[in-house]
């Protein structure tokens, strides 16, 4: 009888430290962990010809302004997927300046204006554009919905305090915007 005694005592005081263990992890990772209280969420206005966003009461036509406040986010995945957008982007930009230039080169043989290699090439370089304008749309409305998903979310939170009488208080807080 006296060894199981001894045994329960052994096993309250183990699950005891693992409790105090999980609880310093916890308060280790809020204590260092960055909020979100100081971002905003982005609003997305689309319009027939234009797309307007508007954070924390500015409104920007270009998504190019909301680098700050996405990059302040830190979330690796926010990050990753608004840097694919802007390299989608360059290339669609540097394709259409090909595209163009080789418009231009029936200004220099006009013979060759109606040869089917022009045509080929000018509506190759045209789908190619559209396909990264495309992509980067889509890569930039994944970003911003996570974006707004992390600063809109559900936030919890672990408080540790001590009574006036030495004995310990754990607090458990749940924040949510509406």
């Amino acid at each position: 009888m006296g060894n199981k005694s001894i045994e329960n005592i052994e096993v309250g005081t183990n699950v005891k430290f693992k409790f105090l263990l999980l609880l310093f992890i916890v308060i280790h990772y809020s204590s260092f962990s960055q909020s979100t209280r100081d971002l905003y969420p982005i609003e997305i206005k689309r319009g027939v010809f234009s797309t307007k966003y508007f954070y924390n009461g500015q409104s920007f036509e270009s998504p190019y302004g909301l680098q700050i406040p996405i990059m302040q986010m830190n979330d690796s995945e926010v990050v990753r997927d608004y840097n694919k957008f802007k390299n989608s982007m360059k290339t669609a930009k540097i394709i259409s300046i090909i595209s163009a230039g080789i418009s231009l080169y029936p200004l220099f043989k006009p013979d060759r204006r109606n040869s089917d290699s022009y045509w080929a090439v000018l509506g190759t370089a045209g789908l190619v554009s559209a396909f990264f304008n495309i992509r980067s749309n889509i890569l930039l409305d994944r970003s911003l919905k996570r974006y707004n998903k992390i600063v809109s979310g559900t936030e919890l939170g672990f408080q540790y305090n001590k009574t006036y009488y030495g004995n310990s208080i754990v607090g458990i807080g749940i924040s949510h915007r509406f």
